[in-house]
């Protein structure tokens, strides 16, 4: 009851806080969208003051609390008069209007759509992690994955006094992610929460936050509508590829394993059977589709078939593939809605007070998401430039800069890997025309000329004339340009047509649609946002050439919301019929895959369907958790095997010299060397003569050596040569075993 009470207040005053900062911009907030935005600011900036006063007197409850309260107290002095005044208005309009409040439809439709989306987010991150008898389960491997990492983070704050922090995934090393979405977590922790309850509820609130803002984004833009609002909503949730294609295949290969109705020749040609065969698979697919072993969009999925049903499908489904698993992506759509919203309307308006808020809001998210940051504002400075507003532009620039500068450089001031490292490749940015519509084979700029399968350029290996040379060889390949556009056709369908369809409607004549069109300013406001569709098509921006997918959403966002407007415009009856089948082929694959996730899979028969679900903590985990905690230094370094849920990182908060290698390649850490040396220390010394174990140990400053299940490094372990050293045991199970290794500092055996 306790804890409740620490966790809901915390949340109470990290809305108040944000409602604090939104009160002072002049914005004709809607209700529904001024909670959201206070909610979303208010988590940014109160997690940033928590942290700061962390830094000075350590992570606890004060500094949780403390942080919003901060922000209050500042801007009830800063407004006092104006705030205590408004805070009246609300009050008084919630008194007058307390019955007839739902008399308006617009309202009512709102109420019920962000209503909807957030129970679907609840099912879903209500999931994500949850406590049964075998432990803590993820009915989804990315979450898995992913939150292993986050945890370890949040856990390395909190009961491994990372402060500043450093990567608990690489002794020494600086910490080049945006560290500041799991420090929020670690803040809940103090309060009392448990960690994969404080994982779930600070992404639930932000994701939701951030979706209502992208309704009342798309609502703005295309004019205040409700309906092309809540489109804009589901295309940005769920939109993806043409990989439904094949659930008819599918289905009718299911049917003809579990009726006689239908025979495998039915589902192979084309014959005159075939319309009644259809017809069948369309009159079982409710019962069959559940049963159907394939995710659509590609994503892996444990225990299951998971062919894709096209070549090339790399457009996952956004809820399972980015707000889910990725804990700093609702952050940075969420900024990117409330920027766009705030700058989109001072552009219109020529009001400058909402480009300095845009561009204060933006600078608050370098440490949580810098891509968005980044995003924001070129497409916000497009806009500008376009519209030749020198005084709106400084205005958005300065307080951005001011505020995101710094923490930019410190997120994204990182080494830049190596091109054959142990992880993968990391070398960035890269040179890759047409992204991922090909093999991406990176090379440097030496190699570019004896290399005629290289099909990405590392640019600062190159020269002027070797990007040359890749860019003529690449644009001269035959079928480059028909394999980019039936890769994007394949992975986001009709999408980008109708955005050209779009700005054909642009440039007709005066009245109708055209006319719509130019008023609303659609074209000028989707143009930033194809450039940054054409600048993720041509570099890499991240070590992993897949993760430009994280702009190419941001992308999307903003050119859903004039698809919305097309889709949902008033028009003859064959147009909007029309209109609802393009909708369907463009959210049926995102929501196929939604539902396979949550319901389950099977392979084609009429057996149990079979869920995702991973052990991401078990019992014998949180016995070495607790053992490490209670045995060892806070600052403790640990040679672990790469096992991503390691319980001596994800839930002890212990350093290891080496997590598992795909965290840090990621994050563009050149990790040659030292995967070499962990390779060494845990090969010990078993042959007689020189043995660098013990300057290694020494140099690495490595206290304990773990031996876990799982190793996903393939790494080389020699436990019987550390048994055989009568070290001290720190803990052992029946999987893990952990020694002390401090005495071989000085005497490798």
């Amino acid at each position: 009851m306790i804890v409740l009470v620490h966790v809901t207040a915390y949340w109470l005053l990290v809305l108040l806080a944000g409602l604090v900062i939104v009160d002072a911009i002049p914005f004709d907030w809607a209700r529904i969208e001024r909670c959201a935005a206070a909610l979303l600011v208010g988590v940014l900036a109160s997690t940033c003051v928590s942290f700061v006063g962390s830094l000075w007197i350590g992570i606890s409850p004060i500094t949780a609390l403390g942080g919003p309260l901060l922000i209050i107290a500042v801007g009830i002095f800063l407004r006092r008069g104006a705030w205590v005044a408004h805070m009246g208005e609300i009050a008084a309009t919630l008194r007058a209007r307390a019955l007839p409040m739902f008399s308006s439809v617009g309202l009512v439709w709102r109420v019920v759509v962000l209503g909807t989306v957030a129970l679907l987010f609840w099912v879903l991150f209500s999931h994500a992690l949850e406590v049964g008898a075998g432990g803590v389960v993820s009915f989804s491997s990315p979450v898995w994955s992913d939150w292993s990492l986050h945890a370890s983070i949040a856990q390395s704050y909190l009961l491994g006094q990372n402060l500043p922090p450093l990567d608990p995934e690489v002794s020494g090393a600086a910490l080049h992610y945006p560290f500041l979405v799991d420090f929020q977590p670690a803040l809940l922790e103090t309060l009392g929460q448990s960690l994969w309850g404080a994982l779930d509820m600070s992404s639930l609130a932000v994701a939701l936050a951030a979706a209502v803002l992208i309704w009342y984004a798309a609502w703005r833009v295309v004019g205040r509508r409700e309906l092309a609002a809540t489109v804009g909503l589901v295309l940005v949730l769920f939109g993806g590829s043409l990989g439904f294609v094949g659930l008819y295949q599918d289905g009718c290969e299911q049917l003809a394993n579990t009726t006689h109705s239908v025979t495998a020749a039915d589902c192979a040609e084309v014959s005159a059977s075939t319309p009644l065969t259809a017809l069948k698979v369309v009159v079982h697919l409710p019962d069959e589709l559940l049963h159907i072993p394939r995710y659509y969009d590609g994503e892996p999925f444990t225990g299951v078939l998971t062919a894709p049903s096209l070549p090339d499908l790399v457009w996952w489904e956004p809820l399972l593939t980015f707000w889910l698993p990725q804990r700093d992506f609702a952050y940075g759509m969420g900024v990117v809605a409330l920027a766009v919203s705030l700058a989109w309307a001072g552009l219109r308006r020529r009001e400058v007070p909402l480009l300095v808020a845009a561009g204060a809001v933006t600078g608050l998210v370098p440490l949580f998401n810098p891509l968005s940051f980044l995003a924001v504002t070129g497409i916000v400075a497009v806009w500008l430039l376009w519209a030749r507003w020198w005084r709106g532009l400084m205005a958005f620039l300065a307080p951005l800069l001011v505020l995101g500068t710094g923490p930019l450089l410190l997120v994204v001031g990182g080494p830049h890997g190596a091109l054959n490292n142990p992880g993968g490749y990391d070398e960035f940015p890269q040179i890759d025309l047409g992204w991922l519509s090909h093999s991406g084979v990176p090379c440097a700029g030496p190699q570019i000329a004896g290399t005629p399968q290289c099909t990405a350029l590392y640019v600062p290996g190159a020269t002027v004339s070797e990007v040359v040379t890749y860019a003529v060889r690449t644009l001269t390949t035959p079928g480059f340009y028909s394999g980019v556009v039936g890769f994007w056709l394949a992975n986001t369908g009709v999408f980008i047509p109708l955005c050209a369809v779009i700005a054909a409607i642009r440039l007709r004549g005066p009245g109708g649609w055209a006319a719509q069109a130019r008023e609303l300013g659609l074209v000028r406001f989707m143009v930033p946002f194809f450039l940054l569709f054409a600048f993720a098509n041509v570099v890499i921006t991240q070590p992993s050439a897949w993760d430009n997918t994280k702009l190419f959403q941001f992308w999307y966002l903003g050119a859903a919301i004039p698809v919305a407007w097309i889709l949902t415009v008033s028009g003859r009856k064959l147009w909007r019929a029309a209109a609802a089948v393009l909708l369907v082929s463009l959210v049926a694959t995102g929501m196929l895959a939604t539902l396979a996730a949550v319901r389950g899979q099977s392979s084609l028969s009429a057996g149990p369907r079979v869920s995702a679900r991973s052990v991401w903590e078990f019992p014998e985990a949180q016995t070495v958790a607790t053992a490490v905690e209670a045995g060892t230094s806070p600052s403790a370094v640990f040679l672990t095997e790469g096992q991503p849920n390691d319980p001596v990182i994800a839930l002890a908060g212990r350093t290891s010299v080496l997590g598992w290698d795909a965290w840090p390649a990621s994050e563009g850490q050149p990790l040659e060397a030292r995967y070499q040396a962990v390779q060494a220390m845990y090969a010990g010394c078993p042959q007689a003569g020189t043995c660098d174990l013990g300057s290694l140990l020494r140099e690495y400053k490595v206290s304990y050596v773990e031996f876990e299940p799982v190793d996903v490094n393939l790494i080389v372990a020699n436990e019987a040569w550390y048994r055989a050293q009568n070290l001290s045991v720190l803990v052992q199970t029946a999987h893990y075993t952990i020694y002390d290794v401090r005495p071989l500092w000085s005497s490798p055996g």
